[in-house]
């Protein structure tokens, strides 16, 4: 089980990533093709921080999601 066919089909996993961007700061959640949760995060809304979130671990992504826009104001 931990031969190099299972390092292959780890490797070829598809992976999906959802940002949930504000001013300060991104929510970043990276969950792997049966939806199993691998990894978040929140760090500063900059190239800066959210590169090496979206890069380290080699990830495969098939897709990323956004999620941006004002905050809803609370009704009373």
């Amino acid at each position: 089980m931990y031969g190099l066919k299972h390092q292959k089909e780890k490797r070829s996993m598809d992976h999906f990533a959802g940002l949930d961007v504000s001013v300060k700061e991104t929510s970043v959640c990276i969950v792997d093709d049966t939806g199993r949760i691998l990894r978040e995060v929140k760090v500063a809304s900059e190239p800066d921080a959210l590169l090496p979130v979206l890069t380290t671990f080699g990830y495969h992504f098939k897709r990323i999601g956004l999620e941006a826009g004002p905050a809803r104001a609370q009704q009373s």
